[in-house]
């Protein structure tokens, strides 16, 4: 589980498959703000663009000490929940397929 009080995220993807069909939910931005909070089974991604780190459950606890701002590129999660006070995005789309 990861907390913050905001979250800015570009090229937004969340992939399902029901059965045989997977859906997408898509959008160009999506802006997380407020009691931000991502409920995660595996995010990995790489810290100013230079040390790529992946957190699972297996894999690295989260440091003691986070700094208050952080910039992260090549973002993946497995995400099982968001919850957020306030959600806007922009270009949304669903996909089937």
């Amino acid at each position: 589980m990861l907390k913050m009080r905001a979250a800015s995220l570009r090229d937004y993807r969340l992939r399902t498959r029901d059965g045989r069909d997977e859906y997408a939910l898509a959008a160009a931005s999506l802006d997380l703000r407020g009691d931000v909070t991502l409920y995660l089974t595996r995010f990995s991604g790489c810290i100013e663009g230079l040390l790529c780190v992946t957190f699972s459950p297996d894999g690295l606890p989260a440091p003691p000490v986070i700094p208050p701002f952080v910039f992260m590129t090549r973002v993946t999660a497995e995400q099982a929940l968001v919850t957020s006070d306030v959600i806007v995005t922009e270009g949304l789309r669903l996909e089937a397929s």
